[in-house]
């Protein structure tokens, strides 16, 4: 009885684990448009943490006004090109939880749990779709 009692203990812990460990890559899109948002935060994801600093940069629209570091400092998409490369090398790995999003005709607000290490961050980015394509306006953490 004590075995049973221990098997099933450890299954419904992997069960609530699994179950509270929600990726980025595991959400479901709800429309094509929540799909074309997923894939731009999949690629901004996979564009950070593998140090590609001219696929990120294309990520990011050509208006964009980009926050970063801890004084959350913004800078325009052309100064911005001359900062990533010392912000990647300073946080090599990022990954995204699930996102929420908020979608007001071309324009969309994302919210997103970001893990840098063990440290937690809330993050919004701000999209628009211009030419049948979402782009990052902004984000703000």
């Amino acid at each position: 009885m004590k075995k049973l009692y221990f098997f099933s203990l450890i299954v419904f812990v992997i069960f609530f684990l699994s179950g509270c460990v929600s990726t980025l890559k595991n959400y479901n899109p709800k429309n094509p448009d929540e799909a074309q948002i997923k894939d731009l935060l999949i690629q901004w994801e996979h564009t950070w943490n593998s140090g590609d600093v001219p696929g990120h940069l294309a990520l990011w629209n050509d208006n964009a006004k980009i926050m970063y570091g801890k004084d959350r400092k913004i800078a325009t998409k052309k100064e911005y090109v001359t900062i990533l490369p010392e912000r990647m090398r300073a946080i090599p790995s990022i990954s995204l939880g699930s996102p929420t999003i908020k979608r007001t005709g071309n324009n969309a607000d994302v919210d997103v749990n970001m893990s840098i290490g063990s440290y937690q961050s809330s993050t919004t980015y701000h999209l628009i779709k211009e030419h049948d394509s979402w782009s990052i306006v902004s984000w703000n953490y």
